[in-house]
């Protein structure tokens, strides 16, 4: 947009700095980092909501990811399937009583 000057105008035609639209080189790599970290996290403490934080994570990276960065798409689906694997691991005692409810055995024995 050029500049066109007011009467009365304190601001001088010299002065004036046209719009350049900043451009993003950032490669998205703290996603990853707090994705893979959020995800061994929800393995080893077994924390369902470092879990979500994962998947959360993972799958903003993803989203967030260039087609240009990664022409294959492994480290995308090894995001995912690591914070998926988290969230089933932290769910798996649930998952196991309910299991043997259903089937009609004793949650306490656990052969």
């Amino acid at each position: 947009m050029p500049f066109k000057p007011i009467p009365g105008d304190p601001r001088r035609a010299a002065d004036v700095v046209p719009y350049t639209p900043a451009s993003s080189q950032a490669d998205g790599g703290i996603y990853y980092v707090t994705a893979f970290g959020s995800a061994m996290g929800a393995l080893f403490f077994k924390t369902k909501w470092v879990g979500w934080l994962a998947l959360f994570s993972s799958l903003l990276c993803v989203f967030s990811d260039r087609a240009s960065a990664s022409q294959s798409g492994s480290s995308r689906l090894s995001t995912i399937t690591l914070a998926l694997t988290a969230l089933m691991m932290t769910y798996m005692p649930e998952i196991i009583t309910l299991f043997r409810a259903f089937k009609g055995e004793d949650a306490a024995v656990s052969q």
